[in-house]
């Protein structure tokens, strides 16, 4: 059996921050567990439904707030920022990660959501999904990366092409993540955060190959925040 709730505040203070921690940091076993889940997505013919994304947090909610992602049509991006849940319940989760407690079934925990109008052509998780979403925490478990790494729904309500990805920034003070579109490749000091695995040729026949969705751009002091637009935590 499949249970999803919503993130609380405990959710999102356990999760490492990502400027004042190296949390962007992968290493080889992070790397290790990014590939065999790329293998799985595949094989599975899920890469198109799930991408996997790396746990972290820019600012936590308060009691009552869930973070709900907005679509932005002019400059194109997004806006994601906490909300009262008793004032969206049509909110449907995007972003989750694996329930530990829940000890029948597989549970999961939606740590980012998005209205209808938001949400894209893609369908919200639902009971089907349970067989894919429990071979990703099985893999996740045996590489002892639960605590690292989450699952993402595929939705793209932006339309991004194959040569644009998705820029985040923060608004430390508005308690907001602004993602923009930009070219793929453009930003050299970035770090990935959100991962696609698709099918493809190799240079020895069928492979896999891992695209990044989105990244979060860092200033020359490797900050993540909009300078200009807020005060830095210390200021």
């Amino acid at each position: 059996m499949l249970t999803l709730r919503d993130h609380d505040v405990d959710d999102y203070a356990a999760l490492r921050d990502m400027d004042s921690t190296d949390v962007g940091v992968l290493d080889q076993a992070d790397r290790a567990c990014l590939d065999e889940l790329g293998e799985y997505l595949v094989s599975s013919d899920t890469w198109r439904r799930f991408s996997i994304w790396l746990l972290h947090k820019h600012f936590e909610p308060d009691s009552g707030e869930v973070f709900a992602e907005r679509v932005v049509t002019a400059p194109r991006g997004t806006r994601t920022a906490p909300v009262a849940r008793c004032t969206a319940p049509d909110l449907s989760a995007t972003s989750m990660r694996f329930d530990a407690d829940v000890s029948a079934g597989l549970g999961i925990t939606g740590m980012e959501f998005a209205a209808p109008a938001d949400f894209g052509s893609s369908a919200a998780v639902s009971a089907d999904d349970e067989p894919v979403l429990a071979g990703i925490a099985e893999r996740l478990r045996a590489h002892g990366k639960t605590e690292r790494f989450g699952v993402r729904l595929i939705r793209n309500p932006l339309g991004l092409s194959d040569d644009e990805v998705l820029l985040e920034t923060c608004d430390i003070a508005q308690r907001t993540l602004h993602c923009r579109v930009g070219a793929r490749g453009a930003t050299a000091n970035a770090v990935e955060t959100t991962w696609q695995w698709r099918p493809g040729p190799g240079k020895f026949g069928p492979a896999v190959h891992r695209y990044c969705l989105n990244q979060c751009t860092m200033d020359a002091g490797n900050n993540h925040f909009i300078t200009g637009h807020t005060n830095y935590p210390d200021s």
